[in-house]
């Protein structure tokens, strides 16, 4: 496995609440040598952001748009979050990506 030298990391809020947006800027970034992208996996946001993504469906567009990328979430606040729930989707996820899945996982 490549050591992950670099990447980036996206609050997918207000111009980048839209998955096709970072999807292509994930794209571009792998395209330009970058190793990696995580989004933010928060579940509320304050004034004055007025749009957010879900930062799950937000990973399988990264994952369905690149082939070398690393990417996940920076924390997922697993006590804020159903654990089986989050178990299945991150499953999902790594396979879907080829197992460039990195998961993160804090209280929140």
């Amino acid at each position: 496995m490549t050591r992950l030298r670099s990447a980036l990391w996206l609050p997918i809020f207000d111009e980048l609440a839209d998955p096709a947006v970072v999807a292509r800027l994930a794209a571009d970034a792998e395209e330009a040598g970058w190793h990696g992208v995580f989004v933010w996996d928060h579940l509320r946001w304050r004034e004055p952001v007025r749009q957010a993504a879900d930062p799950w469906i937000t990973l399988t567009a990264i994952a369905t748009a690149t082939r070398r990328l690393r990417f996940g979430p920076m924390v997922t606040p697993l006590a804020r979050r159903r654990p089986a729930k989050v178990a299945r989707e991150t499953a999902t996820l790594d396979r879907l990506g080829g197992g460039r899945l990195t998961l993160g996982v804090g209280l929140g």
